[in-house]
């Protein structure tokens, strides 16, 4: 008779032999086997189009793209297509902040009510204040769940709101977008609770500090000097015909390219070759190509954990795929799934930019790192 044990122990084994098939069908020996798989993954998870990258150190791998940018128009997508990155914009926002804290202008724990026209406190705690380090580690107890009832897309067009008219309307009693559930319950600094109202408050601060607009400061400061001249915050300065279409059943407009007026947390466009620019920035602790965008200890501090988080860094975090831990940033819009992360130990690092809704992008993810470890 089979014990209980043996029952385990067959589960165990059975579990295990399907893992080791899992892994073993993400592996890669040629370039021929990466593009043959990567094109089955399309494929078989109905993706419009991916583009893609994988870096090592200061040197970019390999890079393409498979799908479609524009499905209706059978415009190919390739690794100079721009799409809007989502959430992986945070990390732009975040280093250009701490440009700011180098400069001594600012310092992480400093109360973010010093640079504001208008007190952010959460109402529940209205004596603790509110710092950048739990803006960036998303402990601020700024919450999105009222913003989140609230339509604000512009189709077609830069929103006409400035980040200041906006905040305006957030955090004053008289505003348009005031509500008592823009904060938690939570004391600052105490629980981790992904913010992207907090992530775009710091855009706002650094148009306060610089006296300059956000998007500005980011190109001067970060895009040109990088050499990243396909990137930009504004619709306006994109040209269409180089932006891969957002695809989602939400987007009902018939001009589907749309931004919105807190922009810092999501509203960046680019290609998989000029985001590669910054994530080897990242990688090499804030150089590439002897142009310096921040030092080595600035860089330490984005990649420390923070506040008893397991993942949560500075506005990067640790991600497990398919067994294997990653640090960076994903990012989610109507028609944008993203990935941007890179393995410390190996400093290997990969993008994959798509033109879907909530899209299951992990085993390319992991094609692409089994390819980039091989060479």
């Amino acid at each position: 008779m089979i014990n209980k044990i043996s029952i385990m122990l067959i589960c165990f084994l059975l579990l295990s032999f399907i893992s080791c098939q899992k892994n073993d069908g993400l592996n890669i020996n040629s370039k021929e086997e990466l593009q043959e798989k990567l094109s089955t993954e399309v494929t078989n998870k109905n993706l419009t189009s991916v583009s893609y990258c994988i870096v090592k150190n200061d040197k970019v791998l390999y890079s393409g793209a498979l799908g479609y940018a524009d499905n209706n128009n059978n415009k190919l997508a390739t690794d100079n297509t721009r799409y809007l990155i989502a959430s992986i914009s945070k990390t732009i926002t975040a280093v250009a902040l701490m440009q700011l804290v180098e400069q001594n202008l600012i310092s992480l724990d400093d109360d973010i009510n010093i640079f504001l026209p208008f007190t952010v406190r959460n109402p529940s705690y209205p004596n603790n204040k509110i710092t950048y380090r739990m803006l960036l580690s998303h402990t601020s107890s700024i919450s999105d769940d009222f913003q989140n009832t609230l339509q604000l897309d512009c189709y077609g067009t830069d929103c006409l709101m400035t980040l200041a008219q906006f905040f305006n309307n957030v955090f004053t009693s008289n505003g348009t977008y005031f509500s008592s559930n823009n904060f938690s319950n939570s004391d600052p600094g105490s629980n981790e609770d992904y913010s992207n109202l907090g992530s775009a408050l710091l855009g706002y601060l650094i148009e306060r500090i610089t006296l300059t607009s956000f998007d500005d400061y980011c190109k001067n400061k970060i895009f040109i000097p990088l050499g990243m001249t396909k990137t930009e915050w504004r619709l306006a300065n994109t040209p269409i015909a180089e932006l891969a279409i957002p695809y989602s059943p939400d987007i009902k407009n018939s001009n589907p390219h749309y931004t919105f007026p807190d922009y810092p947390n999501g509203g960046l466009r680019t290609t998989v070759l000029d985001l590669s620019k910054f994530l080897r920035v990242i990688i090499q602790n804030g150089t590439l190509n002897g142009v310096q965008i921040l030092k080595p200890s600035s860089l330490s501090a984005m990649k420390t954990l923070q506040f008893g988080s397991t993942e949560q860094c500075l506005s990067i975090y640790y991600e497990t795929i398919n067994s294997k831990k990653y640090l960076g940033h994903s990012g989610g819009e109507k028609g944008a799934t993203t990935e941007m992360y890179y393995d410390t130990n190996t400093n290997i690092g990969v993008i994959v930019l798509n033109n879907d809704d909530d899209a299951d992008l992990n085993d390319i993810i992991s094609l692409l790192f089994n390819y980039g470890e091989k060479q």
